[in-house]
């Protein structure tokens, strides 16, 4: 939880949210935890809500968290498709 990712996420949980964080770092969740959030143990975990927003450091860390069976794309909800 990076300093952007950190205010986004409080503010969030200001406005009323249900915000739920993840952090490679897990102890960098934890003021967020305090402030209301709930923490995920998983990229998984954390992308099973209506919303996904990542705040990360470069195209390694996207690619960690995003690609492969446990992480985000592999997780995200997805609609069924309306047939005519």
């Amino acid at each position: 939880m990076g300093q952007m990712g950190s205010a986004m996420a409080a503010n969030l949980l200001k406005a009323g949210h249900e915000v739920t964080v993840y952090n490679r770092n897990g102890a960098k969740a934890d003021p967020l935890v305090k402030q209301g959030a709930r923490k995920a143990a998983s990229v998984a975990e954390a992308s099973r809500g209506e919303v996904v927003i990542t705040m990360l450091a470069d195209d390694n860390a996207v690619s960690d968290t995003v690609w492969g069976n446990d992480r985000l794309l592999a997780t995200l909800r997805r609609e069924p498709s309306m047939s005519r």
